[in-house]
């Protein structure tokens, strides 16, 4: 992840070496994202339940490759959060997760998990210096460094159990926005999975898709 990192660090340095457009107009932008995440890889037994529900804010900085601006590359810096509701209780034993199915009913059973990530995007927008709406396509990965992974169940009547479960360090996810001025799709799908869960039919890995919207403040 280190030489990610530094392959990124390398790729904003030689843009603003090498930049020499006549045109300024960029897209630096804060971003806003709410979605529903999912598990990706879950067994049958696994059921998600009331609303999850995910959201991500940072900001980008833009940086255009060509002379008309319509294409750039994105890096930038963010937090992500997300919750969701299932059925199965997961516990830590040693280093493995296991989860099983909730027998006899619970107030509230819910995964959070917290990030900082950097996103990286390749952005493409038929946009100009005076064309403020504009139609627009990003993707890329983001490197994301997980900071939380919690498991909290409350049974009927009312205790509570939070537990800390195992994670690592660090994951990638790739991204693809596309929509039109304010309004824009945003897909997102874990390619790592934050860790490995068994149960009493099989492994599997946590990971999450989340599909929703994107908003971008200039």
């Amino acid at each position: 992840m280190k030489k990610l990192l530094h392959f990124l660090f390398l790729i904003s340095v030689f843009h603003v070496m090498a930049q020499e457009d006549t045109l300024s107009f960029r897209e630096d932008q804060i971003y806003f994202s709410i979605g529903y995440p999912y598990f990706s890889d879950a067994p049958t037994e696994l059921i998600q339940n009331k609303l999850s529900y995910g959201f991500s804010l940072g900001f980008i900085r833009d940086m255009p490759v060509n002379k008309k601006r319509t294409l750039a590359l994105g890096l930038g810096l963010g937090w992500d959060v997300n919750t969701v509701f299932n059925n199965m209780q997961f516990e830590v034993l040693g280093d493995v997760i296991r989860a099983s199915s909730i027998q006899g009913g619970y107030n509230k059973n819910v995964l959070t998990m917290q990030t900082l990530a950097v996103p990286f995007e390749l952005r493409w927008r038929n946009a100009n210096e005076t064309k403020h709406a504009f139609w627009r396509i990003h993707t890329g990965v983001s490197l994301h460094m997980p900071t939380s992974f919690r498991a909290n169940f409350t049974s009927k009547d009312g205790v509570q159990t939070n537990i800390n479960l195992p994670y690592k360090e660090s994951l990638l996810r790739w991204n693809v926005h596309f929509g039109f001025n304010t309004w824009n799709i945003s897909i997102a799908h874990d390619l790592q999975s934050w860790a490995v869960s068994s149960t009493p039919n099989r492994s599997f890995d946590i990971r999450f898709t989340k599909i929703g919207l994107i908003f971008y403040i200039l």
